[in-house]
Protein backbone atom coordinates (compact mmCIF):
# COMPACT_ATOMS: atom_id res chain seq x y z
CA UNK A 1 0.00 0.00 0.00
CA UNK A 2 1.18 3.48 -0.81
CA UNK A 3 -0.28 6.50 0.99
CA UNK A 4 -0.18 10.08 -0.26
CA UNK A 5 -1.33 13.05 1.81
CA UNK A 6 -2.87 16.30 0.55
CA UNK A 7 -3.36 15.16 -3.05
CA UNK A 8 -5.07 17.87 -5.13
CA UNK A 9 -7.49 17.55 -8.02
CA UNK A 10 -9.86 19.79 -9.96
CA UNK A 11 -12.33 16.88 -10.06
CA UNK A 12 -13.95 15.52 -6.90
CA UNK A 13 -12.61 11.98 -6.43
CA UNK A 14 -14.80 8.98 -5.73
CA UNK A 15 -14.21 7.30 -2.37
CA UNK A 16 -12.98 4.18 -4.21
CA UNK A 17 -12.02 3.45 -7.82
CA UNK A 18 -9.81 1.01 -9.66
CA UNK A 19 -7.82 0.27 -12.77
CA UNK A 20 -6.61 -3.04 -14.16
CA UNK A 21 -4.11 -3.68 -11.33
CA UNK A 22 -4.85 -1.28 -8.47
CA UNK A 23 -7.54 -0.09 -6.08
CA UNK A 24 -7.51 3.55 -4.97
CA UNK A 25 -9.26 4.96 -1.92
CA UNK A 26 -9.72 8.66 -1.16
CA UNK A 27 -10.35 9.85 2.39
CA UNK A 28 -10.71 13.23 4.09
CA UNK A 29 -11.99 14.82 0.87
CA UNK A 30 -12.43 18.56 1.22
CA UNK A 31 -12.91 21.43 -1.20
CA UNK A 32 -10.29 24.18 -1.03
CA UNK A 33 -9.78 27.48 -2.84
CA UNK A 34 -6.37 28.13 -4.38
CA UNK A 35 -5.05 31.47 -5.65
CA UNK A 36 -4.29 31.20 -9.36
CA UNK A 37 -3.56 33.90 -11.92
CA UNK A 38 -5.02 36.64 -9.72
CA UNK A 39 -8.18 34.66 -9.03
CA UNK A 40 -9.34 31.76 -6.94
CA UNK A 41 -9.92 28.23 -8.20
CA UNK A 42 -11.81 25.49 -6.42
CA UNK A 43 -9.92 22.23 -6.00
CA UNK A 44 -10.31 19.10 -3.95
CA UNK A 45 -7.70 17.95 -1.46
CA UNK A 46 -7.66 14.40 -0.09
CA UNK A 47 -5.55 11.55 1.25
CA UNK A 48 -5.01 8.78 -1.30
CA UNK A 49 -4.17 5.14 -0.64
CA UNK A 50 -3.08 2.91 -3.54
CA UNK A 51 -3.32 -0.88 -3.21
CA UNK A 52 -2.52 -3.78 -5.50
CA UNK A 53 -5.85 -5.48 -6.18
CA UNK A 54 -4.80 -8.68 -4.41
CA UNK A 55 -3.57 -6.72 -1.39
CA UNK A 56 -6.88 -4.87 -1.18
CA UNK A 57 -8.91 -8.08 -1.40
CA UNK A 58 -6.85 -9.65 1.42
CA UNK A 59 -7.35 -6.60 3.65
CA UNK A 60 -11.08 -6.66 3.00
CA UNK A 61 -11.23 -10.36 3.84
CA UNK A 62 -9.81 -9.56 7.27
CA UNK A 63 -12.80 -7.33 8.02
CA UNK A 64 -16.13 -8.63 9.21
CA UNK A 65 -17.65 -11.26 6.93
CA UNK A 66 -20.68 -9.28 5.78
CA UNK A 67 -18.62 -6.21 4.83
CA UNK A 68 -16.18 -8.51 3.05
CA UNK A 69 -18.82 -10.11 0.85
CA UNK A 70 -20.11 -6.70 -0.23
CA UNK A 71 -16.62 -5.36 -1.10
CA UNK A 72 -15.72 -8.41 -3.19
CA UNK A 73 -19.05 -8.25 -5.00
CA UNK A 74 -18.43 -4.55 -5.76
CA UNK A 75 -14.96 -5.31 -7.10
CA UNK A 76 -16.28 -8.15 -9.23
CA UNK A 77 -19.01 -5.90 -10.67
CA UNK A 78 -16.52 -3.11 -11.40
CA UNK A 79 -14.21 -5.59 -13.15
CA UNK A 80 -16.99 -6.58 -15.52
CA UNK A 81 -18.90 -9.20 -13.58
CA UNK A 82 -18.23 -12.81 -12.84
CA UNK A 83 -17.65 -15.04 -15.86
CA UNK A 84 -19.79 -18.17 -16.11
CA UNK A 85 -18.31 -21.33 -17.45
Amino acid sequence: MEKSKAVKSFIKPKAIWLDKYHVYTAENIKQVEVDSNGGKEKQYEFDLATYDKDEYIILEMQKNKQENQLAIAQLAMQMGGIQNG
